[in-house]
């Protein structure tokens, strides 16, 4: 149970950025913006986790009263049993995520980096490359100019472009317009000589969507977590897929309106826990990853 609970406290910190913790306080993952430390240097956007007496966002008793199914009375007693195996000494520790200590925070590893893939480190910033980036523009503008204009020139577009833009003398201008208003031509008839073919538009790119998978009554899943947005399963998924290449079959349930990211789904609950048992053994990440029989 503390697994599950420590499990769903860092996915609802990934998806809406701060939970309510009874007796606790509230936790938020602050994001914090770039920041131009000199004109060569540059701090990366990252996410902080912080923790303030205030009740700010939803109820952990919330999460747990919806995704459990159970009244607030039962989901009540599961977050008191969950306190009472993560408070030690005044030491909260949630696995996986931190560690409270007289309320300063240790971010284990594993959430830092879901929280910040890119890290926090610092971004160097060259100007010299702007206009290294600039003078090549140029020069290929300028070459493509050059060519531009020597085929048009070899096919003799630019004399006639030239020569529709002589300006006539003004006896000349009177004369065409005379004769324009006192003989009038007919039209010509034009000729088709050549069939006109039919310009067909791109097919424009089909986007592959996300499949969501329906869950099966009797199956049982090793979930790594439930999100609220479709968006965060995705990358729970490419995170994955990245990081535990070896493990196949990870997939999106629905899971009551919400986005359930799966392991693997078998028909029987002993064979799950085995599996579940095997990861957690060989990767530290799977340690949270619990079974949920439909």
């Amino acid at each position: 149970m503390k697994q599950q609970i420590d499990h769903l406290i860092a996915n609802i910190l990934l998806d809406e950025g701060e939970v309510y913790l009874p007796e606790v306080g509230t936790l938020i993952l602050y994001r914090h913006a770039a920041k131009l430390l000199s004109k060569r240097e540059l701090q990366r956007p990252y996410r902080e986790l912080r923790l303030t007496g205030e009740q700010r966002g939803e109820s952990l008793l919330s999460h747990i009263s919806q995704i459990a199914g159970v009244s607030e009375e039962r989901a009540s007693d599961i977050y008191a049993e969950w306190l009472a195996q993560s408070l030690r000494n005044r030491v909260l520790t949630i696995n996986d995520l931190c560690v409270i200590e007289n309320s300063v925070i240790t971010t284990d590893k594993t959430f830092e980096d879901m929280a910040n893939p890119n890290g926090r480190g610092r971004v160097k910033i060259n100007p010299r490359t702007n206009y290294f980036i600039y003078i090549i523009a140029g020069l290929c503008m300028g070459f493509a100019l050059g060519i531009a204009g020597y085929v048009l020139y070899t096919n003799g577009t630019l004399d006639n472009l030239f020569a529709k833009q002589k300006i006539a003398p003004a006896s000349e201008a009177f004369e065409s317009v005379a004769v324009e208003v006192t003989q009038p031509t007919e039209p010509e008839v034009a000729v088709v000589e050549q069939p006109i073919e039919e310009v067909t538009a791109p097919a424009e790119p089909i986007v592959e969507e996300t499949s969501i998978l329906p869950m099966h009554k009797g199956s049982s899943y090793a979930v790594w977590g439930v999100y609220a947005e479709l968006t965060n399963a995705e990358k729970a998924v490419e995170w994955l897929s990245s990081r535990i290449p070896e493990i196949e079959g990870v997939a999106i349930y629905d899971y009551d309106g919400r986005y359930m990211v799966a392991l693997c789904e078998v028909a029987s609950r002993s064979e799950c826990g085995r599996k579940v048992s095997a990861w957690k053994a060989e990767h530290k990440s799977c340690k949270s990853v619990w079974v949920y029989t439909r």
